[in-house]
């Protein structure tokens, strides 16, 4: 089974090429497939979020 993974946007798993979409449809966590905007073909998509904190003491008074 071929598969993509690209942390910048969906990526077909049939022509390679990242889709393109207007505002956070891609982040969407429900998505589960989309059809190719340039070859037409379906795939199944999996969506994971990824969240981290730094910190850093602040200096003594």
């Amino acid at each position: 089974m071929a598969y993509t993974f690209n942390t910048d946007a969906p990526e077909c798993p049939y022509c390679q090429r990242k889709q393109t979409h207007d505002g956070g449809f891609f982040y969407d966590e429900d998505l589960t497939e989309h059809e190719c905007d340039h070859c037409g073909k379906a795939f199944d998509v999996e969506v994971y979020h990824s969240t981290s904190w730094t910190c850093t003491a602040r200096p003594a008074h």
